[in-house]
């Protein structure tokens, strides 16, 4: 007898998670009743370069399913802010999947949280009530968008962003702080190759381009005792 996978929604499946900053980065957190430890992951401490320090001894954790194990290795020691309050913690460091941060039942007892399911969920910590962040989610992924909101949103975008969309301007671009250049390493060595043609039918426009690459400044007139070709980075 074959069975199958009851269907449930999107709004079934909204775990009760949020964004905090931890570290003084915004990382995605998982409130986790099932898990007993407090874990960050390996990809969010390598992305925000926070210290870790490796532990004497490695600690094995056993995961949900059987025969599923993992070590642990290092932890990293810093503040967790939610809502209004800021909390220090150790994390251990682990390979977490689409979270940054599950926090676990030893956090959740210490801050004596509550989790409500009702609606999208919340959690009350410490007597103040945070909201589900992934309610905004839920509600952009139930949102309908027809053709005409999506020739207004093309409209809004090429109006917001006309430096990224517009003409290219014939002018060089402004001086930044750090300004990089190709050094030469030997300008008097010599390249040996064959000259590259190209068709005649194309010539009208490789002189439009040399023009308006002149007019621009990008490129400068000068002679040498042999060109190569060029290579833009």
């Amino acid at each position: 007898m074959k069975t199958t996978r009851p269907a449930r929604s999107k709004h079934d499946l909204l775990t009760i998670a949020g964004y905090f900053l931890v570290g003084g980065t915004k990382a995605h957190c998982l409130f986790d009743s099932s898990c007993e430890g407090i874990i960050m992951s390996s990809e969010f401490v390598r992305a925000t370069g926070l210290r870790m320090h490796k532990l004497p001894e490695p600690i094995a954790i056993q995961q949900a399913f059987q025969g599923s194990r993992a070590k642990l290795y290092y932890t990293v020691t810093t503040d967790i802010t939610i809502g209004q309050r800021t909390y220090p913690e150790t994390f251990n460091i682990a390979n977490v999947d689409y979270y940054d941060v599950m926090l676990g039942t030893p956090f959740l007892r210490r801050v004596k949280a509550n989790i409500d399911f009702i609606g999208l969920g919340s959690i009350v910590i410490n007597g103040e009530t945070i909201d589900n962040d992934l309610s905004v989610w839920l509600a952009l992924e139930e949102a309908k968008l027809t053709k005409d909101d999506f020739s207004h949103l093309h409209t809004q975008w090429k109006e917001n962003y006309a430096d990224l969309f517009g003409e290219i301007p014939l002018e060089l671009p402004p001086m930044h702080e750090v300004n990089h250049r190709i050094k030469l390493i030997d300008p008097n060595k010599r390249f040996n190759y064959q000259l590259p043609k190209y068709p005649e039918a194309l010539r009208p426009q490789l002189h439009t381009k040399i023009d308006r690459y002149l007019k621009a400044g990008w490129w400068e007139p000068t002679s040498a005792l042999q060109a190569v070709p060029m290579l833009c980075i």
